[in-house]
């Protein structure tokens, strides 16, 4: 009984190991890169960050291995043609030659043994090292085809992590808007009626949706002299939460309050204020404000909002 031996060959396994080492340091850089990317910006999970990072370095080597696979399979395949076309006509010019006339019987006899032993040499069967050798360059073919399948599991996971992180941002902006609305429905209740509350939110509301919101101005009912301080401390403890970085600066935070309150915004001197000086003077603070500075604690946006701790005229 004949046993088949198998033979993995040296080319296949130096390429699987190179491939594991270059998915290994792709792995690495992966982690570098999201990182990086999630130091910028934390609107993107690192989780997510980190996978798709992963997957984009795979699909760059895995393009990388393939083009060399291919480009070593056409430099071989005509390197093969090369060789064919210079033996075969090399064999048929020396082979066939025309006899002259007192040599034509017996040069026909010699002539069909060549012929007979062309057919012969041609009819040889391919060498299982040659077999082996135009082969070897499918093998990335597997690995790419594995990589892909992971891909696309990958993928799946990212989607639905991708979707859970969107509800779970949908229910946190809900929640610090419902937090806010309660703040200012709280903190105006001694100080406005209630229809200018409600118009009062109303502004705030578009305002937290969008920081280009453009206000309307009116003439507020105020129940207490409240001065500029106050509407400027209002509106900074907003910002604060929502992130001064993301849009809600000083600048934005002037524009607002010269729009939303323009009866409260002159100075002592009865001069309007400037864009730059509420700008510049957004945590300026006095004996008798009513709505004070109230500055978040580390990784929260909680109030520490009472209604006693406003101040009440006699």
């Amino acid at each position: 009984m004949n046993y088949k031996k198998i033979n993995f060959s040296t080319s296949t396994i130096q390429s699987a190991a190179l491939f594991a080492a270059i998915s290994a340091l792709a792995l690495v850089v992966s982690f570098m890169a999201a990182s990086y990317l999630y130091a910028r910006s934390n609107l993107i999970p690192y989780s997510v960050l980190l996978a798709l990072s992963f997957i984009l370095l795979e699909l760059l080597v895995l393009v990388y291995f393939s083009t060399l696979s291919e480009l070593a399979n056409y430099l071989f395949r005509k390197k093969g043609g090369d060789v064919t076309e210079s033996t075969v006509p090399a064999k048929a010019e020396q082979i066939i030659t025309v006899p002259d006339k007192a040599e034509a019987p017996n040069s026909m006899v010699v002539l069909k043994d060549n012929v007979a032993s062309v057919a012969s040499e041609q009819e040889e069967p391919v060498s299982p090292k040659g077999t082996e050798e135009f082969s070897a360059p499918e093998e990335p073919l597997v690995v790419s085809q594995a990589s892909v399948e992971r891909s696309e599991s990958i993928t799946k996971l990212l989607n639905l992590s991708a979707e859970e992180n969107s509800k779970k941002r949908e229910k946190f902006i809900q929640g610090r808007k419902e937090l806010m609305e309660a703040y200012i429905r709280g903190i105006m209740k001694p100080l406005l009626p209630e229809a200018d509350i409600e118009a009062l939110w109303l502004e705030y509301e578009q305002w937290i949706e969008s920081s280009t919101y453009h206000p309307t101005g009116r003439m507020w009912k105020w129940k207490e002299k409240v001065t500029s301080r106050d509407v400027r401390h209002l509106t900074w403890n907003i910002a604060k939460r929502m992130g001064m970085e993301n849009g809600y600066g000083t600048k934005t935070c002037a524009r607002f309050i010269m729009t939303l309150f323009p009866e409260l915004c002159l100075k002592r001197d009865g001069s309007k204020c400037t864009e730059e000086y509420l700008a510049n003077n957004l945590l300026e603070e006095g004996k008798n404000d009513f709505i004070k500075i109230d500055k978040p604690d580390p990784n929260s946006i909680a109030f520490h909002f009472k209604e006693e701790q406003i101040k009440q005229k006699s």
